[in-house]
């Protein structure tokens, strides 16, 4: 009777061991984002833009950044931005002074390809629409229209949720103004940034 009495408290010890045992295990958390799952990603950059054109002025500003992007363990990681900057320029020849200033507002697409652990080649396009001053002497224009643009860089993570930037785009802006005449022009720009994921 001892021996099965004693064989009846193993064997509830053994059940209330192994009921308890999920309750220890690591369990994910409920809601938490894994790395399969888009990530909001808020950068800031600053671009320097030399002009294609002798009579439209370099420019100099910075462009603020809101991105979904796939963290996924993969040789390449897609990235989804709307972007919004500023930059202006001034340029003066022979007495004459013209300045350009422009808001471009773009929607995008990187691709972020896996270098080495921690570094990726980032190859990217954007398009949308610009909204634009020109100023030459005292004569002020807001124009508008369609841009552009094309660039790669070397992106390197930092942390788990910080990285940094370092790239060459090429944008085109076709601008119409109030008397519907038409003028387009090319830039080069340096891209320096820093971005934080969420």
């Amino acid at each position: 009777m001892k021996k099965l009495l004693s064989l009846v408290a193993l064997m509830g010890l053994m059940v209330g061991v192994a009921s308890a045992a999920p309750y220890y295990l690591s369990q994910p958390t409920t809601g938490a984002i894994t790395s399969y799952d888009w990530q909001p990603v808020y950068s800031l950059e600053g671009v320097y833009n030399f002009s294609d054109k002798d009579d439209v002025p370099d420019t100099v500003g910075a462009r603020l950044n809101l991105s979904l992007y796939n963290d996924a363990v993969s040789s390449v990681r897609h990235q989804f931005t709307v972007s919004l900057g500023f930059d202006r320029g001034e340029d003066k020849e022979e007495g004459i002074s013209t300045t350009l200033s422009r808001l471009p507002l773009t929607l995008g697409y990187d691709a972020n390809i896996g270098l080495a652990e921690h570094v990726f080649l980032d190859l990217g396009a954007k398009a949308g629409y610009a909204w634009g001053k020109t100023e030459v002497l005292d004569y002020e224009e807001s124009v508008g229209g369609f841009t552009f643009g094309l660039g790669a860089g070397i992106k390197v993570q930092c942390s788990d949720s910080v990285y940094v930037k370092v790239g060459y785009e090429f944008n085109r802006t076709f601008f119409r103004d109030s008397a519907s005449s038409n003028f387009n022009f090319g830039q080069h720009g340096i891209v320096i940034g820093a971005g934080v994921l969420f």
